[in-house]
């Protein structure tokens, strides 16, 4: 039994992937209770307090077309909103933050030119990695609280059905997730960014980073 907590976004996909060979793990798509695995972004775990012992998403949010001094956001406190905050004060830039509802919204902003830069998932948009502007260990990470094995297992296999079946596995994932999902997206999820298990050792740097800006 792999008990797992999990943000309902990417970081979830290759666990749910997996859950439709292993039938004994459960995920919990929220934020509280104790579990086995704790998934979310790197920038939530950070402000959790939870420990991060892999990165599993690298490159996943892009600043596209390029960094401007006005830069569209999805949703207030995100990961996005953090790292922008950060990487504004990183390259001296006195710029501004424009939230967007929805990540329509956002396009438009900037379609309407009403920002020059916007934060997006890499399946949407290219241009630049925060990994690449800021040098932050990765996008979405895990922390394991027990069976260390069974979860390495489980989430390369789920990454690894992603890549072997795109189209069939992202109809299981979307069926699974408790919020509407974007199936190009989850298609194009193992294309664009680095999906894996990869172990996380020193981030003081990032944590502060991140506890500076929240």
């Amino acid at each position: 039994m792999l008990n797992v907590i999990a943000a309902p976004g990417p970081v979830s996909y290759p666990m749910v992937a997996a859950s439709s060979k292993y039938k004994d793990i459960t995920i919990d798509f929220g934020k509280e209770g104790k579990a086995d695995v704790i998934l979310d972004s790197t920038v939530s775990l950070v402000k959790r307090g939870v420990r991060i012992d892999y990165i599993t998403i690298k490159g996943l949010m892009v600043v596209s077309p390029d960094v401007g001094r006005k830069i569209g956001v999805w949703r207030r406190g995100s990961a996005a909103d953090v790292l922008t905050k950060a990487l504004f004060h990183k390259k001296g830039i006195n710029g501004e933050i424009v939230y967007a509802e929805d990540m329509q919204k956002l396009m438009e902003l900037l379609n309407q030119r009403q920002v020059e830069s916007v934060v997006v998932p890499a399946p949407f948009g290219r241009g630049k990695t925060f990994e690449e502007l800021l040098n932050v260990p990765g996008s979405c990470g895990a922390s394991i609280l027990a069976n260390h094995e069974e979860f390495v297992r489980a989430y390369s296999e789920g990454i690894d059905l992603m890549k072997e079946d795109p189209q069939g596995t992202a109809e299981y994932i979307a069926s699974r997730l408790p919020v509407q999902a974007n199936k190009k997206m989850i298609v194009d999820l193992p294309r664009v960014t680095t999906l894996g298990v990869m172990k996380m050792d020193k981030y003081d740097e990032f944590e502060n980073l991140v506890k500076r800006f929240l």
